[in-house]
């Protein structure tokens, strides 16, 4: 008997010992959905600040694990809200050696959000099958987790789509002798714009200038070159006896004469007639410059004087087209209109340069403002469909630093016009102007002069202008 109750006696008891070692094996006994508040408020800090979730959860190893890329982001982004410079900032991530590297991590990044905020929503803490309600909104919180990086991915991808095509012939330069300026010395390029719009033939050369930027003395010089100007010397020292206009299609049509191609063949030419280098050109399609006004929201224009023309259409205007003094907020095609339109009275070529350089200025101002972020995709895929260019992509960086620190202010616009040209009479391309090279080339040592000088032209006003050629009936 004193065996037997030896025995009994070292049994656990019904009732006591049981429910002691459930206790520590399970700390949390309420239903699961009671516990669904405190492991979403876990769920959420992580989503948040990944780490915090795990310290709440009481999770120190793990808080600090998650929590080490946390805070070079926090950093990184301290750096970002303190630059004075976030257009070169954004032009140095969007940079194709630097984007490639970057879209990668940002899927990185989402695996190790998404990571933590599942470890701390599933902490061993909890029951480990959640509340129907908790499931839900863990689901929501993952896919609020995610859409910043879904919209990283989309300017991303938006961005290598664009360099993939405006950069398309930066392999070509071989054929061009023009040396790559440094960083400390002017950065010339020829800004075409080419018409290709429906009813033509083949592509017209509408619009020509030169840009000239000087990163020393922060400015930008801007000179436009008529399209009627006649016997321009080439760089292979021939001359070009018809309007600079049909110099590209000549070129085209001619490529043993014009190893460079056409968009070189017009760079030697004005380059030669300036007496300065061009280092790169940039053509830009008239009808896709209508959805790079578009994805900047428009530009702002302070029209001078009335402009009408009945007769004028196209791009999504017309047929006729009119606008009155004062400011205006022009949408894509009526920027364009007001570029291109020169058959309203007292308009001719001349004033037309002055208004595309007007439109240009505005086009910056509106790309470099703010509110672009949420249309930047929209802005890189018509900037993509429009221009092309052989400017290094490593230099994007550089010109976007140069393009927010200088403003319409720094920016010195001329029109190649008397002094500088004369009339060359009827010719069998029409009624064309001749350059007068040595006043040219004079301007040119000052407004395209050493970096950090004054690029003003110390003459206001060269003297009264040509008549317009009758012959140009191009709109």
């Amino acid at each position: 008997m004193a065996e037997r109750s030896v025995r009994d006696s070292s049994a656990p008891r019904r009732g006591i010992g049981r429910p002691l070692v459930e206790s520590q094996a399970r700390p949390l006994q309420e239903p699961a959905g009671r516990t669904d508040q405190p492991r979403l408020i876990a769920a959420t800090a992580s989503a948040l600040v990944p780490g915090v979730g795990q310290a709440i959860n009481g999770q120190l190893r793990l808080a600090l694990l998650f929590g080490g890329p946390t805070v070079a982001l926090v950093i990184a982004a301290v750096l970002w809200a303190r630059s004075d410079q976030p257009t070169m900032l954004l032009a140095q991530i969007i940079a194709p050696p630097v984007l490639a590297t970057l879209l990668v991590l940002n899927v990185v990044l989402l695996g190790w959000r998404l990571a933590a905020v599942i470890n701390a929503f599933v902490d061993r803490r909890y029951p480990r099958r959640p509340g129907r309600l908790g499931a839900i909104a863990l689901v929501f919180l993952l896919l609020v987790t995610a859409a910043p990086h879904a919209l990283a991915w989309k300017y991303g991808t938006a961005a290598q789509a664009m360099f993939a095509h405006i950069f398309s012939d930066s392999d070509g330069r071989s054929n061009s002798a023009t040396p790559t300026p440094t960083a400390k010395e002017r950065l010339n390029v020829l800004l075409i714009g080419v018409d290709s719009g429906p009813g033509r033939t083949e592509a017209l050369t509408d619009s020509m200038i030169v840009v000239s930027l000087d990163p020393v003395g922060r400015t930008v010089s801007m000179l436009s070159i008529p399209r009627d100007l006649a016997n321009v010397p080439l760089a292979n020292g021939n001359v070009f006896g018809p309007k600079l206009n049909s110099l590209m299609s000549f070129a085209r049509r001619n490529p043993a004469e014009f190893p460079g191609g056409a968009n070189r063949a017009l760079m030697g030419a004005i380059g030669t007639m300036l007496g300065i280098p061009i280092h790169y050109y940039a053509t830009v399609n008239l009808g896709g410059f209508v959805g790079m006004v578009n994805a900047v929201g428009g530009v702002d224009i302070n029209v001078r004087r009335p402009l009408s023309d009945p007769n004028y259409g196209g791009f999504g205007v017309g047929p006729g087209w009119s606008i009155g003094p004062g400011p205006h907020h022009l949408d894509g095609a009526n920027a364009l209109a007001y570029a291109r339109i020169r058959k309203s009275i007292g308009e001719s070529d001349f004033t037309r340069a002055a208004r595309q350089q007007e439109v240009l200025v505005a086009l910056r101002n509106h790309a470099v403002g703010a509110g672009l972020l949420f249309g930047l995709p929209k802005l890189l895929a018509a900037v993509g469909d429009t221009v092309r260019t052989d400017l290094p992509p490593d230099r994007l960086p550089e010109l976007a630093a140069l393009a927010e620190q200088i403003d319409g202010a720094s920016t010195v616009k001329l029109i190649l016009d008397a002094p500088f040209i004369k009339s060359g009479g009827t010719t069998q391309y029409g009624s064309v102007y001749v350059p007068v090279l040595p006043r040219i080339r004079a301007m040119a040592q000052v407004v395209f002069g050493t970096p950090g000088a004054d690029p003003t032209w110390p003459v206001p006003s060269p003297g009264p202008r040509p008549s317009s050629p009758a012959s140009s009936a191009t709109p």
